[in-house]
């Protein structure tokens, strides 16, 4: 009776493939003491083979011996558990330390906010990675193979995006050495305009016309960029003509009434109003006058339409090129 219903027991636990397929999942389980010497002594193929069990055989002396030959196998899990529980939570502690540490440097480098997501994010993931390893390895977890696979399909990947993988890689650097930031209007060999978004992967330019321009970052930057924004403020320098018939002191009080009239323009440092160059036809007066960076074109709009109009009202001529045809 006892021998049929472990046969029908043992047949519905392992699909029917026999004891021995039972035993060989117990010894990876962690039990090899008992079921080595089992298997090694008694091979069993088919249930056919199974010898009857007696009711003595299931007596406490019996099934004392054999908890006494689990409990190493048990002793030794139950020690990896724990050893793993305690890698888990200084691990934890471990990332979040450093983690905060990434953060506060990147801060006092006022670096981007975007920067120091995606790097601390990056951190994160790559820590978690290495206790997640050094956890399967405790357990006695192979991870050659793993770490052979991940390999592998991170070159997969890297060959697939290479260009956008430099894109990601010229973004942390505008993000990280600030060449230029968010506001700052630049002049590079691809357009100029306003900066209006500084990604991992793209930046974004608002032209003067209002017009989008967008540019992979491994292109920006590695070319030349003029930053006009970084200072506060900017020289406006502005050339004007006049005649040799005018008023070369005339000229020069009107251009500084017209600086000290105008709310663009800052009183420090002092303009500079100078003859530039005595040109073929105009004696060529240069003004140099310093205003704040956002109003850099509205102050160059005004000034120059203010010396045209101070220049007719007080009879001073600009020279403009004309052609003289004599007919024979």
């Amino acid at each position: 009776m006892i021998c049929n219903l472990m046969k029908s027991g043992l047949a519905s636990l392992t699909g029917g493939p026999g004891l021995t397929g039972l035993f060989r999942a117990a010894g990876r389980a962690g039990w090899p003491g008992l079921i080595t010497t089992a298997m090694e002594s008694n091979p069993i193929e088919k249930l056919e083979d199974l010898e009857p069990i007696e009711p003595s055989d299931l007596s406490v002396s019996n099934m004392k011996t054999i908890v006494d030959e689990l409990l190493p196998g048990i002793r030794s899990l139950a020690f990896n558990i724990v050893v793993c529980l305690v890698i888990l939570i200084v691990g934890r502690k471990l990332i979040s330390l450093l983690h905060g540490m990434l953060k506060k440097t990147l801060e006092r480098t006022q670096a981007d906010v975007g920067l120091i997501r995606f790097l601390g994010s990056a951190l994160d993931i790559i820590l978690h990675i290495i206790l997640i390893f050094m956890i399967l390895g405790q357990l006695g977890v192979n991870t050659a193979s793993i770490v052979t696979v991940l390999g592998t399909l991170m070159l997969a990947v890297g060959m697939s995006l290479q260009g956008s993988l430099s894109n990601v890689a010229g973004g942390i650097l505008l993000l990280l050495m600030h060449p230029f930031r968010v506001g700052h209007y630049i002049i590079c060999d691809y357009g100029e305009g306003t900066v209006s978004m500084i990604g991992l992967v793209y930046t974004t330019i608002t032209t003067k016309d209002n017009r989008i321009l967008t540019i992979p970052n491994s292109m920006i930057s590695n070319c030349a960029v003029t930053n006009c924004g970084e200072n506060p403020i900017r020289r406006l320098e502005i050339i004007t003509g006049i005649s040799y018939t005018a008023d070369i002191r005339l000229a020069k009080e009107i251009l500084q009434q017209i600086c000290d009239d105008s709310p663009l323009v800052l009183p420090e440092p002092e303009a500079s109003i100078f003859v530039d160059s005595l040109g073929d036809s105009a004696v060529n007066i240069g003004l140099y006058c310093y205003v704040p960076s956002d109003s850099f074109l509205k102050a160059k709009w005004e000034v120059t339409e203010a010396i045209k109009l101070r220049f007719d009202e007080n009879g001073i001529d600009i020279p403009f090129p004309q052609v003289h045809v004599h007919m024979e």
